[in-house]
């Protein structure tokens, strides 16, 4: 059986059950492969059919963490394939993927402190729609949820100031005390159901920047940065790494020492400690 028909049929089966964007990330991947190697059947994937396809990316010009993640795709279906009998052999059983680690960008406590002055200053600038999309985006800056999460964020996940979810993208629960800021941000009267109305992702992002360029923010500004502002924030101010991850939602604390590396005061902090000698 060719591997990219067999890729789509277990995508066609699960995709009710997947993100949207994992979704278009899945068809994507598998349409790479298809390129890559039209006529490619399940019984043919060696660990040297993986590496050649590897080199092809490279070649095209694709960045090191869009390979890994056409990798990580493969690997996925290939795992689904031998657990169903399909492939007898798991070629990446001698591949190592690894792991690319990009600079994520971020908000600093000053940066975040001045956004959120200023809209509650001059949010009467703003249209209904730039208010919206900027309430969320700081909201998730002091809680750390993602799109998805502030998007299905229901007000009986809500109690007693704590938010008590499970993750969209994970299946994971999370519980996150709502701080005082982010408390602010929240309906005077919190209606049932949805707490916030949340736009389409690309629309919410150009929202987004148009209002914080209004608001005297003039880097490039997108969604996700605030979930790495909120991470790096809890950093910054002290909150130990494991609960920092707890409050993330990861479920390694790898995951959250990426963050650290960014912020200067944590290994100021850290290094004031030789002074204990």
């Amino acid at each position: 059986m060719l591997f990219c028909d067999a890729a789509m049929q277990y995508l066609e089966k699960e995709k009710y059950n997947l993100a949207p964007l994992s979704v278009r990330t899945y068809y994507w991947n598998i349409k790479k492969i298809a390129n890559f190697r039209p006529e490619l059947n399940c019984e043919d994937l060696t660990p040297a059919l993986v590496q050649e396809y590897k080199f092809h990316l490279q070649k095209l010009g694709n960045k090191p963490a869009t390979i890994n993640k056409a990798l990580s795709v493969f690997r996925v279906f290939t795992n689904k394939m031998v657990t169903d009998g399909l492939i007898t052999t798991n070629p990446f059983d001698k591949v190592k993927i690894g792991r690319v680690y990009t600079r994520r960008g971020f908000l600093t406590m000053r940066e975040l402190k001045s956004l959120y002055l200023n809209f509650n200053d001059k949010k009467q600038f703003l249209t209904e729609t730039e208010q919206d999309v900027v309430r969320v985006f700081l909201f998730s800056c002091f809680t750390g949820l993602r799109y998805s999460d502030l998007k299905s964020l229901d007000a009986g996940e809500i109690f007693d100031w704590k938010i008590r979810k499970q993750m969209h993208k994970t299946g994971d629960p999370v519980y996150v005390p709502i701080p005082l800021q982010a408390r602010l941000l929240l309906p005077e009267n919190m209606p049932s159901g949805k707490v916030f109305h949340v736009v389409e992702n690309s629309h919410f992002n150009r929202t987004l920047r148009r209002a914080s360029k209004k608001l005297g923010y003039l880097k490039h500004i997108h969604c996700h940065l605030a979930r790495h502002t909120f991470a790096t924030t809890c950093i910054s101010l002290g909150i130990p790494l494991p609960a920092t991850s707890k409050l993330l939602g990861h479920r390694n604390l790898e995951t959250t020492l990426i963050y650290a590396k960014y912020v200067d005061t944590f290994l100021d902090k850290e290094m004031k400690k030789f002074n204990k000698l």
